[in-house]
Order: structure tokens, then sequence, then C-alpha cells
């Protein structure tokens, strides 16, 4: 493999650093733990966990409000509407029962052995990011850990150039010398059009945004098996 200059890897954090798809079984579980104790409520714990998994199959987008379809519950009711945004709390603040995939500590552990600079721009809720990688301790790996709304809101999530340029910025580095490691076609591979920085895909086990089209067809310059293959190229 061609090795290439760099001073600095930068992460994405779900299905590059941690499975997202893990996050969201242990969201559900803590809803099913809320909802089986509630009287109109006719399955058991482990029916509604397995009902909520079936659900997902046509997508995570609204799936509290098709549980209840589901269970033949009017979902518009005012009082149900509270319950469902009851949920929607409830899975985006739980405690996480998650972890680093397993190649992460050597991978990380051996850029920094090589004097790398590591950061993180990740998007999404800045508590649930944060939390994240609090519960995994990934936070001591990173000389800089930028989620994106935390800058003004969802017009800094990627690709707008914003974050990474405060992140060069953080890093002392230039961007022409950091590659970003991501998974998502639809964003993460279209910052080469608005920044000089290398990027590399990683496809994960199960990971959500895999079947993603690309950007008006940009693509990652470097395709990794595991995490541990950027080591080939520093």
């Amino acid at each position: 493999m061609r090795k290439i200059s760099l001073k600095a890897v930068i992460f994405d954090i779900d299905d590059t650093l941690i499975s997202e798809y893990d996050f969201v079984l242990s969201g559900y579980k803590k809803v099913c733990e809320k909802l089986c104790k509630e009287p109109d409520i006719p399955l058991s714990y482990e029916e509604l966990y397995d009902t909520l998994l079936d659900i997902s199959r046509g997508g995570f987008l609204f799936v509290y409000d098709r549980l209840f379809d589901r269970l033949g519950i009017d979902r518009d009711l005012p009082e149900n509407r509270e319950r469902i945004k009851d949920l929607i709390r409830i899975y985006q603040t739980h405690d996480p029962d998650i972890r680093l995939y397993d190649d992460v500590d050597e991978t990380l552990t051996e850029l920094k052995k090589r004097g790398c600079r590591l950061g993180i721009v990740s998007d999404g809720d800045p508590a649930r990011q944060r939390k994240k990688l609090k519960v995994c301790d990934a936070e001591k790996y990173f000389d800089c850990v930028i989620i994106t709304d935390e800058l003004g809101g969802e017009e800094f999530r990627k690709p707008d150039p914003r974050s990474f340029e405060k992140l060069e910025k953080e890093l002392k580095t230039d961007l022409k010398d950091m590659i970003y490691v991501g998974d998502n076609p639809s964003k993460d591979f279209y910052l080469k059009k608005v920044l000089p920085i290398k990027t590399a895909r990683i496809i994960r086990p199960r990971g959500i945004y895999t079947d993603r089209e690309y950007r008006e067809g940009i693509k990652e310059d470097y395709r990794l098996e595991t995490l541990k293959d950027i080591l080939s190229y520093v």
C-alpha cells in the first residue's frame, strides 16, 4: 500500500469508532423496560423488544409511532403524543451499553505512537455523542473533539467546512496533511469537494448508512476493511 504523508487522522463516531446499531439496541432495551410496566401494553419485555426490531427493518424514522400503531394504541391522542415524546427522551438520554469496536484501541494507540494528532468531527445531538465517548472512555485518545451542532446548529453538519477549519486551528495542522475516516457516503467523502482533505471509508457490519448513495458520486480516497488498515498508509 502506498504511504501518504499524514500529521493528523480525524474520525467520525457512529459506525466508525462505535456501532450505531448497538446504541439503537441499547436504547430499545430502556424503552421496553418502561413500556412493559404500563397497563395498556399487552406484550412482555421480550415481545416488545422483538417487535421494535421487526418494525426497525422498515427504518428508524417514527419507530415509536409505528409501534403504537402495531399495538393498536391511538398515537394521535394528546396523552399518547406525550408518551411517545417520553420514549424518545428515554432513548436519547439513556446511558448506553456500548463499547468501541475491537480494532479501535490498538489503532489509535499506534497512531499516537507514530506522532499523529487525533481528532473527531461528528454530527448528531451533542449530549448524546459526548455520552457515547464518555461511556467508552474514548476521549483520552483525542487531541480535539468537535460535535458540529455545538458550533451553531445543524447548519454546521458535514459537509459544511467550518468544523474542519476549526479543527485545523485547534490541531495546528494543515488540512492537506489530514485524513478523515468515516462511513456515510452521503456526506463524509463529499468533504473532498469543499476541503483539501483526504478521506477513507470503513464499512462496518450492520452499518446503518452502508447503502446510502455517494453525494454527486464523490467517493473516498481509500477503503478500509478494518480500522487498523489506516496504519498501512501512515
